[in-house]
Protein backbone atom coordinates (compact mmCIF):
# COMPACT_ATOMS: atom_id res chain seq x y z
CA UNK A 1 0.00 0.00 0.00
CA UNK A 2 2.80 2.32 0.94
CA UNK A 3 4.64 1.49 -2.56
CA UNK A 4 1.38 2.38 -4.08
CA UNK A 5 1.09 5.83 -2.60
CA UNK A 6 4.80 6.85 -3.17
CA UNK A 7 4.41 5.76 -6.55
CA UNK A 8 1.85 8.37 -6.90
CA UNK A 9 2.92 11.07 -4.84
CA UNK A 10 6.15 10.33 -7.58
CA UNK A 11 3.83 11.19 -10.32
CA UNK A 12 2.74 14.62 -8.81
CA UNK A 13 6.71 15.30 -8.64
CA UNK A 14 7.43 14.70 -12.48
CA UNK A 15 7.83 17.53 -15.03
CA UNK A 16 5.03 16.00 -17.21
CA UNK A 17 2.90 16.06 -14.36
CA UNK A 18 3.25 19.94 -13.54
CA UNK A 19 3.74 20.87 -17.14
CA UNK A 20 0.34 19.30 -17.83
CA UNK A 21 -1.13 21.12 -14.38
CA UNK A 22 0.07 24.24 -15.68
CA UNK A 23 -1.68 23.83 -19.00
CA UNK A 24 -4.70 22.93 -17.80
CA UNK A 25 -5.14 25.66 -15.02
CA UNK A 26 -4.72 28.54 -17.74
CA UNK A 27 -7.30 26.48 -19.50
CA UNK A 28 -9.62 26.87 -16.56
CA UNK A 29 -8.74 30.57 -15.81
CA UNK A 30 -9.04 31.27 -19.80
CA UNK A 31 -12.09 29.49 -20.05
CA UNK A 32 -13.72 31.11 -16.68
CA UNK A 33 -12.61 34.75 -17.65
CA UNK A 34 -14.34 34.44 -20.98
CA UNK A 35 -17.87 33.81 -19.35
CA UNK A 36 -17.30 36.23 -16.86
CA UNK A 37 -16.44 38.92 -19.60
CA UNK A 38 -19.54 37.64 -21.75
CA UNK A 39 -21.39 38.54 -18.43
CA UNK A 40 -19.90 41.69 -17.77
CA UNK A 41 -20.28 43.06 -21.61
CA UNK A 42 -23.85 41.48 -21.45
CA UNK A 43 -24.95 43.42 -18.28
CA UNK A 44 -22.89 46.69 -18.78
CA UNK A 45 -24.24 47.12 -22.56
CA UNK A 46 -27.80 46.88 -20.93
CA UNK A 47 -26.80 49.85 -18.34
CA UNK A 48 -24.38 51.76 -20.89
CA UNK A 49 -23.99 52.60 -24.56
CA UNK A 50 -20.84 50.35 -25.55
CA UNK A 51 -21.64 50.47 -29.37
CA UNK A 52 -20.28 52.49 -31.87
CA UNK A 53 -23.10 54.08 -34.59
CA UNK A 54 -21.27 53.15 -37.44
CA UNK A 55 -24.24 54.48 -39.80
CA UNK A 56 -24.44 57.89 -41.80
CA UNK A 57 -27.34 59.54 -40.21
CA UNK A 58 -26.30 58.31 -36.75
CA UNK A 59 -30.36 56.15 -36.45
CA UNK A 60 -29.24 54.43 -33.72
CA UNK A 61 -28.01 57.29 -31.65
CA UNK A 62 -29.40 60.06 -30.08
CA UNK A 63 -28.50 63.89 -30.95
CA UNK A 64 -26.40 65.87 -28.64
CA UNK A 65 -30.07 68.08 -28.06
CA UNK A 66 -31.80 64.95 -26.65
CA UNK A 67 -28.93 64.17 -24.40
CA UNK A 68 -28.32 67.62 -22.92
CA UNK A 69 -32.03 67.63 -22.30
CA UNK A 70 -32.22 64.34 -20.88
CA UNK A 71 -29.43 65.17 -19.00
CA UNK A 72 -30.95 67.99 -17.65
CA UNK A 73 -34.28 66.25 -16.07
CA UNK A 74 -35.14 67.13 -12.60
CA UNK A 75 -38.58 64.47 -13.09
CA UNK A 76 -38.54 60.96 -12.81
CA UNK A 77 -39.58 59.58 -16.97
CA UNK A 78 -40.74 56.01 -17.31
CA UNK A 79 -40.70 54.69 -20.50
CA UNK A 80 -43.05 51.88 -21.23
CA UNK A 81 -43.52 49.84 -24.20
CA UNK A 82 -46.60 47.64 -24.65
CA UNK A 83 -44.67 44.51 -26.37
CA UNK A 84 -42.32 42.08 -24.64
CA UNK A 85 -39.13 43.20 -25.54
CA UNK A 86 -38.01 40.16 -28.01
CA UNK A 87 -41.15 39.92 -29.68
CA UNK A 88 -40.44 43.81 -30.58
CA UNK A 89 -37.09 43.21 -32.22
CA UNK A 90 -38.52 40.83 -34.03
CA UNK A 91 -41.05 42.88 -36.11
CA UNK A 92 -38.28 43.41 -38.32
CA UNK A 93 -34.82 45.91 -38.24
CA UNK A 94 -36.83 48.82 -38.59
CA UNK A 95 -37.86 48.31 -34.45
CA UNK A 96 -34.83 46.84 -34.04
CA UNK A 97 -33.59 50.36 -34.56
CA UNK A 98 -36.37 52.31 -32.67
CA UNK A 99 -35.41 49.76 -29.88
CA UNK A 100 -31.60 50.97 -30.16
CA UNK A 101 -33.26 54.61 -29.51
CA UNK A 102 -35.39 53.78 -26.88
CA UNK A 103 -32.21 52.05 -24.89
CA UNK A 104 -30.44 55.32 -25.05
CA UNK A 105 -32.77 57.54 -23.16
CA UNK A 106 -32.10 54.99 -20.23
CA UNK A 107 -28.82 54.73 -21.06
CA UNK A 108 -28.21 58.75 -21.10
CA UNK A 109 -30.15 59.67 -18.24
CA UNK A 110 -30.91 58.37 -14.37
CA UNK A 111 -33.70 59.97 -14.50
CA UNK A 112 -35.47 57.37 -16.98
CA UNK A 113 -36.87 54.12 -16.96
CA UNK A 114 -37.30 51.76 -19.62
CA UNK A 115 -40.16 48.72 -19.33
CA UNK A 116 -41.78 46.40 -21.53
CA UNK A 117 -44.70 44.88 -20.62
CA UNK A 118 -46.15 41.79 -22.56
CA UNK A 119 -50.17 43.05 -22.26
CA UNK A 120 -51.33 39.49 -23.39
CA UNK A 121 -49.60 37.81 -19.92
CA UNK A 122 -50.47 41.19 -18.54
CA UNK A 123 -53.76 42.73 -19.66
CA UNK A 124 -54.44 44.57 -16.42
CA UNK A 125 -51.69 46.62 -16.91
CA UNK A 126 -54.23 48.37 -19.37
CA UNK A 127 -56.91 49.31 -17.19
CA UNK A 128 -55.52 52.62 -16.33
CA UNK A 129 -55.33 53.74 -19.92
CA UNK A 130 -58.85 52.51 -21.01
CA UNK A 131 -60.22 55.64 -22.76
CA UNK A 132 -56.79 55.43 -24.75
CA UNK A 133 -56.47 54.13 -28.53
CA UNK A 134 -53.24 51.78 -27.02
CA UNK A 135 -52.13 48.96 -29.80
CA UNK A 136 -49.52 46.61 -29.60
CA UNK A 137 -46.07 48.08 -29.93
CA UNK A 138 -47.29 51.24 -28.38
CA UNK A 139 -45.18 53.53 -26.45
CA UNK A 140 -46.44 54.80 -23.14
CA UNK A 141 -44.22 58.17 -21.76
CA UNK A 142 -44.96 58.74 -18.04
CA UNK A 143 -43.77 60.99 -15.49
CA UNK A 144 -46.33 62.10 -12.50
CA UNK A 145 -49.93 62.49 -13.81
CA UNK A 146 -48.94 63.05 -17.26
CA UNK A 147 -48.65 60.78 -19.85
CA UNK A 148 -48.19 60.72 -23.31
CA UNK A 149 -49.08 57.58 -26.34
CA UNK A 150 -46.84 57.12 -28.86
CA UNK A 151 -48.00 54.19 -31.72
CA UNK A 152 -46.34 52.50 -34.27
CA UNK A 153 -46.90 54.79 -36.80
CA UNK A 154 -45.98 57.79 -35.06
CA UNK A 155 -41.87 56.35 -34.68
CA UNK A 156 -41.47 55.65 -38.70
CA UNK A 157 -41.82 57.92 -41.92
CA UNK A 158 -43.98 56.20 -43.82
CA UNK A 159 -44.69 56.60 -47.30
CA UNK A 160 -48.04 55.67 -48.30
CA UNK A 161 -48.07 54.16 -52.48
CA UNK A 162 -50.14 51.96 -54.60
CA UNK A 163 -47.92 49.46 -54.12
CA UNK A 164 -48.32 49.68 -50.48
CA UNK A 165 -46.28 51.04 -47.70
CA UNK A 166 -42.50 51.75 -47.19
CA UNK A 167 -40.80 53.13 -44.24
CA UNK A 168 -38.60 55.97 -45.36
CA UNK A 169 -37.35 57.59 -42.01
CA UNK A 170 -37.11 57.20 -37.90
CA UNK A 171 -38.96 59.39 -35.79
CA UNK A 172 -38.24 57.64 -32.32
CA UNK A 173 -36.36 60.03 -31.18
CA UNK A 174 -38.26 63.22 -32.43
CA UNK A 175 -41.48 61.28 -30.50
CA UNK A 176 -39.50 60.44 -27.39
CA UNK A 177 -37.75 63.34 -27.10
CA UNK A 178 -41.06 65.76 -27.36
CA UNK A 179 -43.02 63.55 -25.24
CA UNK A 180 -40.77 63.69 -22.10
CA UNK A 181 -40.45 67.51 -22.92
CA UNK A 182 -44.55 67.33 -22.52
CA UNK A 183 -44.44 65.09 -19.74
CA UNK A 184 -41.78 66.85 -17.74
CA UNK A 185 -43.43 70.76 -18.34
CA UNK A 186 -44.76 72.52 -16.07
CA UNK A 187 -46.27 74.74 -18.41
CA UNK A 188 -47.79 74.74 -22.31
CA UNK A 189 -48.07 77.97 -23.51
CA UNK A 190 -51.25 78.02 -25.48
CA UNK A 191 -51.57 78.91 -29.11
CA UNK A 192 -55.13 79.23 -31.49
CA UNK A 193 -55.50 78.76 -34.86
CA UNK A 194 -58.54 80.72 -35.69
CA UNK A 195 -60.84 79.33 -38.42
CA UNK A 196 -63.81 80.63 -40.22
CA UNK A 197 -62.90 81.81 -43.54
CA UNK A 198 -62.12 79.24 -45.58
CA UNK A 199 -58.77 77.97 -43.94
CA UNK A 200 -56.61 75.55 -45.48
CA UNK A 201 -56.12 71.92 -43.36
CA UNK A 202 -53.51 73.30 -40.72
CA UNK A 203 -52.81 69.69 -39.47
CA UNK A 204 -49.23 69.36 -40.26
CA UNK A 205 -48.37 72.47 -38.26
CA UNK A 206 -50.51 72.42 -35.00
CA UNK A 207 -48.55 68.91 -34.65
CA UNK A 208 -45.09 70.66 -34.96
CA UNK A 209 -46.04 72.96 -32.55
CA UNK A 210 -47.89 70.22 -30.59
CA UNK A 211 -44.60 68.42 -30.30
CA UNK A 212 -42.87 70.95 -29.03
CA UNK A 213 -44.86 71.71 -26.06
CA UNK A 214 -47.19 74.00 -27.22
CA UNK A 215 -51.27 73.39 -26.13
CA UNK A 216 -52.84 73.85 -29.47
CA UNK A 217 -56.28 74.72 -29.65
CA UNK A 218 -59.41 75.91 -32.87
CA UNK A 219 -61.26 78.85 -32.35
CA UNK A 220 -63.69 79.82 -34.67
CA UNK A 221 -63.12 83.41 -34.58
CA UNK A 222 -66.89 83.78 -36.30
CA UNK A 223 -68.69 82.61 -33.43
CA UNK A 224 -66.39 82.79 -30.67
CA UNK A 225 -63.47 85.35 -28.80
CA UNK A 226 -60.42 84.83 -28.98
CA UNK A 227 -59.61 83.15 -25.27
CA UNK A 228 -57.08 85.82 -23.51
CA UNK A 229 -54.96 83.16 -22.11
CA UNK A 230 -54.04 82.72 -25.33
CA UNK A 231 -50.35 83.69 -26.27
CA UNK A 232 -50.23 83.52 -30.17
CA UNK A 233 -52.99 83.33 -32.62
CA UNK A 234 -52.46 82.18 -36.05
CA UNK A 235 -54.68 83.58 -39.05
CA UNK A 236 -53.59 80.67 -41.33
CA UNK A 237 -54.13 81.39 -45.34
CA UNK A 238 -58.18 82.48 -44.97
CA UNK A 239 -59.27 82.32 -48.53
CA UNK A 240 -61.69 85.64 -48.05
CA UNK A 241 -61.67 88.81 -45.80
CA UNK A 242 -62.19 88.67 -42.36
CA UNK A 243 -65.15 90.13 -41.26
CA UNK A 244 -64.65 93.88 -39.14
CA UNK A 245 -66.09 92.02 -36.16
CA UNK A 246 -63.46 89.23 -36.48
CA UNK A 247 -60.68 92.11 -37.24
CA UNK A 248 -62.03 93.61 -33.67
CA UNK A 249 -61.44 90.44 -32.04
CA UNK A 250 -57.80 90.45 -33.07
CA UNK A 251 -57.28 93.86 -32.16
CA UNK A 252 -58.46 93.41 -29.08
CA UNK A 253 -56.09 90.70 -28.38
CA UNK A 254 -53.54 92.60 -29.26
CA UNK A 255 -54.08 95.60 -27.12
CA UNK A 256 -54.00 92.80 -24.00
CA UNK A 257 -49.91 93.68 -25.09
CA UNK A 258 -47.32 90.79 -25.02
CA UNK A 259 -48.90 88.64 -27.17
CA UNK A 260 -48.40 87.92 -30.69
CA UNK A 261 -50.05 87.27 -34.13
CA UNK A 262 -48.89 85.39 -37.26
CA UNK A 263 -51.06 85.73 -40.48
CA UNK A 264 -49.44 83.41 -43.29
CA UNK A 265 -51.12 84.54 -46.40
CA UNK A 266 -53.28 82.91 -48.88
CA UNK A 267 -51.70 83.07 -52.37
CA UNK A 268 -55.15 82.79 -53.87
CA UNK A 269 -57.11 85.24 -51.56
CA UNK A 270 -58.36 88.38 -53.31
CA UNK A 271 -58.21 91.68 -51.89
CA UNK A 272 -58.39 91.72 -48.20
CA UNK A 273 -59.39 95.77 -47.12
CA UNK A 274 -60.11 94.62 -43.94
CA UNK A 275 -57.14 93.01 -42.78
CA UNK A 276 -54.91 94.94 -44.81
CA UNK A 277 -56.21 97.93 -43.32
CA UNK A 278 -55.09 96.17 -40.03
CA UNK A 279 -51.52 94.95 -41.14
CA UNK A 280 -51.27 99.16 -42.63
CA UNK A 281 -51.66 100.29 -39.42
CA UNK A 282 -48.99 98.29 -38.09
CA UNK A 283 -46.36 98.65 -40.84
CA UNK A 284 -46.98 96.12 -43.32
CA UNK A 285 -48.56 96.53 -46.99
CA UNK A 286 -49.44 93.32 -49.02
CA UNK A 287 -48.87 93.66 -52.73
CA UNK A 288 -50.54 91.99 -55.63
CA UNK A 289 -48.69 89.09 -57.76
CA UNK A 290 -46.99 86.14 -56.84
CA UNK A 291 -42.85 86.51 -56.30
CA UNK A 292 -40.46 84.81 -58.73
CA UNK A 293 -37.17 83.38 -58.44
CA UNK A 294 -35.08 84.21 -61.79
CA UNK A 295 -31.97 82.12 -60.24
CA UNK A 296 -32.66 78.21 -60.64
CA UNK A 297 -29.99 78.11 -58.19
CA UNK A 298 -32.14 79.64 -56.02
CA UNK A 299 -35.18 77.62 -56.92
CA UNK A 300 -36.72 74.04 -55.61
CA UNK A 301 -37.81 71.66 -57.06
CA UNK A 302 -37.07 73.98 -60.51
CA UNK A 303 -40.11 75.69 -59.78
CA UNK A 304 -39.52 79.52 -59.96
CA UNK A 305 -42.10 80.28 -57.16
CA UNK A 306 -40.61 78.02 -54.99
CA UNK A 307 -37.78 80.23 -54.27
CA UNK A 308 -34.69 80.10 -51.42
CA UNK A 309 -34.94 82.41 -48.69
CA UNK A 310 -32.42 84.45 -47.32
CA UNK A 311 -32.30 85.09 -43.35
CA UNK A 312 -32.51 88.65 -42.11
CA UNK A 313 -32.48 88.83 -38.62
CA UNK A 314 -30.59 87.07 -36.05
CA UNK A 315 -32.75 87.04 -33.40
CA UNK A 316 -34.84 84.86 -35.66
CA UNK A 317 -32.68 82.71 -37.06
CA UNK A 318 -30.75 81.33 -34.70
CA UNK A 319 -30.94 77.53 -35.84
CA UNK A 320 -28.56 74.61 -35.95
CA UNK A 321 -27.92 74.87 -39.53
CA UNK A 322 -28.14 78.20 -41.32
CA UNK A 323 -26.49 76.92 -44.32
CA UNK A 324 -30.24 74.61 -44.96
CA UNK A 325 -32.37 77.21 -46.84
CA UNK A 326 -36.09 77.81 -46.18
CA UNK A 327 -38.73 77.52 -48.94
CA UNK A 328 -41.60 79.43 -49.64
CA UNK A 329 -44.18 78.43 -52.17
CA UNK A 330 -46.08 80.66 -54.50
CA UNK A 331 -45.16 83.76 -51.70
CA UNK A 332 -47.10 87.33 -51.99
CA UNK A 333 -44.94 90.55 -52.21
CA UNK A 334 -44.66 92.41 -48.61
CA UNK A 335 -43.75 95.90 -48.11
CA UNK A 336 -42.67 97.65 -44.95
CA UNK A 337 -44.46 101.17 -45.30
CA UNK A 338 -43.20 102.15 -41.49
CA UNK A 339 -39.60 101.03 -41.22
CA UNK A 340 -39.64 102.51 -36.64
CA UNK A 341 -41.43 99.29 -35.20
CA UNK A 342 -41.00 96.55 -38.29
CA UNK A 343 -38.33 94.93 -39.23
CA UNK A 344 -37.61 91.60 -41.91
CA UNK A 345 -37.03 88.59 -40.45
CA UNK A 346 -36.59 86.54 -43.92
CA UNK A 347 -36.23 88.10 -47.95
CA UNK A 348 -35.94 86.94 -51.10
CA UNK A 349 -33.07 86.74 -53.39
CA UNK A 350 -32.42 90.37 -55.26
CA UNK A 351 -32.54 88.25 -58.54
CA UNK A 352 -36.43 88.00 -57.91
CA UNK A 353 -39.43 89.85 -59.41
CA UNK A 354 -42.98 89.93 -58.92
CA UNK A 355 -45.71 88.28 -60.85
CA UNK A 356 -48.37 91.02 -61.63
CA UNK A 357 -52.17 89.60 -61.14
CA UNK A 358 -53.05 88.81 -65.14
CA UNK A 359 -50.25 88.70 -66.09
CA UNK A 360 -50.49 87.08 -69.88
CA UNK A 361 -47.60 84.91 -71.68
CA UNK A 362 -45.65 87.41 -72.85
CA UNK A 363 -44.98 88.42 -69.61
CA UNK A 364 -40.34 89.84 -69.05
CA UNK A 365 -39.66 87.99 -65.96
CA UNK A 366 -35.95 89.17 -66.75
CA UNK A 367 -37.00 92.59 -67.12
CA UNK A 368 -39.16 92.98 -64.22
CA UNK A 369 -36.40 92.09 -61.39
CA UNK A 370 -37.11 93.90 -58.34
CA UNK A 371 -35.54 91.50 -55.33
CA UNK A 372 -34.39 91.34 -52.42
CA UNK A 373 -38.66 91.25 -51.62
CA UNK A 374 -39.35 90.39 -47.76
CA UNK A 375 -41.40 87.13 -47.65
CA UNK A 376 -41.49 87.15 -43.36
CA UNK A 377 -41.97 90.16 -41.42
CA UNK A 378 -42.49 91.32 -38.11
CA UNK A 379 -43.85 94.21 -36.72
CA UNK A 380 -43.65 95.64 -32.54
CA UNK A 381 -46.90 96.77 -32.10
CA UNK A 382 -46.51 99.78 -29.43
CA UNK A 383 -49.55 99.89 -27.19
CA UNK A 384 -47.79 102.91 -24.96
CA UNK A 385 -46.49 102.62 -21.69
CA UNK A 386 -43.50 99.84 -22.74
CA UNK A 387 -45.97 97.45 -23.67
CA UNK A 388 -45.79 95.60 -26.88
CA UNK A 389 -47.62 92.41 -28.95
CA UNK A 390 -46.18 91.47 -32.15
CA UNK A 391 -47.49 91.10 -35.23
CA UNK A 392 -45.57 88.66 -38.00
CA UNK A 393 -46.58 88.00 -41.75
CA UNK A 394 -45.50 85.04 -43.69
CA UNK A 395 -45.46 85.42 -47.01
CA UNK A 396 -47.53 82.27 -47.91
CA UNK A 397 -48.80 79.65 -45.64
CA UNK A 398 -47.19 77.05 -48.22
CA UNK A 399 -44.09 76.67 -45.98
CA UNK A 400 -46.41 75.80 -43.48
CA UNK A 401 -47.19 72.76 -45.47
CA UNK A 402 -46.54 69.20 -44.38
CA UNK A 403 -44.29 68.56 -47.76
CA UNK A 404 -42.18 71.36 -46.65
CA UNK A 405 -42.53 70.65 -42.65
CA UNK A 406 -41.39 67.23 -43.05
CA UNK A 407 -38.15 67.74 -46.01
CA UNK A 408 -34.74 66.68 -44.12
CA UNK A 409 -33.42 69.15 -46.69
CA UNK A 410 -35.18 72.23 -45.66
CA UNK A 411 -34.93 73.92 -42.78
CA UNK A 412 -39.05 75.05 -42.39
CA UNK A 413 -39.63 73.18 -39.65
CA UNK A 414 -36.77 74.68 -37.33
CA UNK A 415 -37.04 77.98 -38.42
CA UNK A 416 -40.70 78.43 -37.71
CA UNK A 417 -41.01 76.69 -34.42
CA UNK A 418 -37.91 78.87 -33.18
CA UNK A 419 -40.02 82.25 -34.63
CA UNK A 420 -42.92 81.02 -32.55
CA UNK A 421 -40.83 80.02 -29.32
CA UNK A 422 -38.93 83.81 -29.74
CA UNK A 423 -42.28 85.38 -30.27
CA UNK A 424 -43.85 84.20 -27.07
CA UNK A 425 -40.68 85.15 -25.43
CA UNK A 426 -40.20 80.76 -24.60
CA UNK A 427 -37.28 80.62 -21.67
CA UNK A 428 -37.48 76.93 -22.82
CA UNK A 429 -37.12 76.83 -26.46
CA UNK A 430 -38.14 74.44 -27.13
CA UNK A 431 -36.20 71.12 -28.90
CA UNK A 432 -36.57 70.65 -32.72
CA UNK A 433 -35.32 66.91 -33.06
CA UNK A 434 -35.47 66.42 -37.05
CA UNK A 435 -36.98 62.79 -38.59
CA UNK A 436 -33.74 60.73 -39.77
CA UNK A 437 -34.19 59.45 -43.51
CA UNK A 438 -33.30 55.93 -43.92
CA UNK A 439 -33.12 55.86 -47.73
CA UNK A 440 -33.30 52.29 -47.60
CA UNK A 441 -29.91 51.84 -46.64
CA UNK A 442 -28.91 48.96 -44.61
CA UNK A 443 -29.65 49.53 -40.95
CA UNK A 444 -27.03 46.94 -39.53
CA UNK A 445 -27.56 43.59 -38.40
CA UNK A 446 -30.74 41.45 -38.61
CA UNK A 447 -31.79 39.69 -35.54
CA UNK A 448 -30.61 36.21 -37.07
CA UNK A 449 -27.47 37.07 -37.28
CA UNK A 450 -27.68 39.33 -33.68
CA UNK A 451 -28.45 35.50 -32.23
CA UNK A 452 -25.21 33.69 -34.32
CA UNK A 453 -22.84 36.38 -33.04
CA UNK A 454 -24.50 36.43 -28.98
CA UNK A 455 -24.28 32.05 -29.57
CA UNK A 456 -20.60 32.21 -30.65
CA UNK A 457 -19.43 34.25 -28.30
CA UNK A 458 -21.55 32.80 -25.61
CA UNK A 459 -21.02 29.00 -26.25
CA UNK A 460 -18.95 28.40 -29.16
CA UNK A 461 -16.04 30.31 -28.44
CA UNK A 462 -15.38 29.18 -24.60
CA UNK A 463 -16.51 25.65 -25.92
CA UNK A 464 -13.24 26.06 -28.73
CA UNK A 465 -11.06 27.27 -25.78
CA UNK A 466 -11.82 24.13 -23.90
CA UNK A 467 -11.41 21.64 -26.43
CA UNK A 468 -8.20 23.11 -28.01
CA UNK A 469 -7.22 22.82 -24.26
CA UNK A 470 -7.96 19.41 -23.53
CA UNK A 471 -5.97 18.57 -26.58
CA UNK A 472 -3.48 20.51 -25.14
CA UNK A 473 -3.46 18.75 -22.34
CA UNK A 474 -3.34 15.05 -23.34
CA UNK A 475 -0.71 16.40 -26.05
CA UNK A 476 1.61 17.32 -23.29
CA UNK A 477 0.44 14.18 -21.47
CA UNK A 478 1.57 12.36 -23.89
CA UNK A 479 5.17 13.47 -23.86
Amino acid sequence: MKENIGKMLAKFKTRKFKVGSVATGITVIVVAATVVFNLIVGQLTDKFSLSLDMTQNKIFSLTDQSISFIKGLNKDVEIVVLSDENAFLQMDQYFAQANAVLKKYEQNSDKIKLKYVDTVKNPSYLNEYQDENLTENSIIVRSGEKHKIITVQDIFEIERSYYGNTITGAKAEQELTSAILYVTSENQEKIVMLNGYGEPDSTAFSELLKKNNFNVEEVSVLTQEIPEDAKLVMVYGPERDFDPSAVEKLERFLELGGKGLIYALNPRQPEAPNLSALLEKNGIRIKEGLVYETDPKKVYNTNAFEAVNQYVDEEYSRLKNNTIPVIMEYCRPIELINHENTRVLLQLSPTTGILPKGADQNFDFRGNISGPIPSVVLSNVNLGDDRYSKLAVIGSYGGLMQECLSSNALNNSAYFVNMVNTMTNREDVGIMIESKSLGGAELGMTQATANTIGVTMAIILPAAIVLIGIIVYFKRKNK
